[in-house]
């Protein structure tokens, strides 16, 4: 069990000594292979099939053979709809009923969650929130620029929640960063983000989740 520590920043922006988390990063492994695996299942269950091409058979028009079979002097042909033909129908054409779904197995995807989450922690690239609650998305919005102004000028931030935090709705109406769900990670979001903000509430989830006490199951 590997105990590190993630600093703590207050509403007003400034960061204090971190605290220790106690989770168990034995199974995180520094894989690239194993990360681009993870990205890729990502994106392509969130791909749709929505691509349509008609076949010959679905081509509107004439059934007549488009010109007799000997003595002009070209190729015999049965139908204008044929691929070869502008108009005609496509080849093996995709039908908008492909199936882009992949699996991780659930090892394989909590052992990557880990090692992006290890390599944030000793980058310093995580930080807990403390005793952060907003009324308005005003609020959210000055505590942003404060974290832009004095710690994180440039780069990507997403906070980092559960799904029924209070915060959540106004931290949702800023464009400017992403709000992601401690219940719903993944490897993608995380590593499209430069800098995670941990609610405790969050905190609380994660600890639970990678404490090795309990295992979840999660679908990407």
């Amino acid at each position: 069990m590997t105990s590190l520590k993630i600093p703590i920043i207050d509403k007003e922006g400034k960061i204090t000594e971190g605290t220790a988390v106690s989770w168990d990063f034995k199974e995180a492994k520094n894989s690239r292979s194993l990360l681009a695996q993870a990205v890729r299942v990502f994106l392509s269950n969130q791909r749709k099939a929505r691509a349509k091409a008609k076949s010959r058979g679905e081509v509107h028009g004439s059934t007549a053979k488009i010109w007799r079979q000997k003595g002009t002097g070209r190729a015999r042909h049965g139908s204008r709809k044929a691929p070869i033909f502008v108009g005609g129908g496509v080849a093996h054409g995709p039908t908008g009923g492909q199936n882009y779904s992949r699996k991780l197995s659930q090892k394989m995807r909590e052992k990557s969650l880990l090692t992006v989450l290890l390599g944030k922690i000793k980058g310093k690239k995580i930080l807990l929130t403390k005793d952060l609650e907003f009324k308005k998305t005003k609020e959210a919005q000055g505590f942003l620029e404060k974290v832009r102004q004095d710690f994180f000028p440039k780069g990507k931030i997403a906070f980092l929640v559960e799904k029924n935090e209070g915060n959540r709705r106004y931290l949702k109406n800023l464009s400017e960063i992403s709000v992601l769900s401690t219940e719903a990670l993944n490897v993608y979001s995380l590593l499209k983000n430069d800098l995670l903000l941990l609610s405790e509430n969050g905190l609380k989830s994660l600890e639970k989740r990678f404490s090795g006490k309990e295992t979840y199951a999660r679908s990407n």
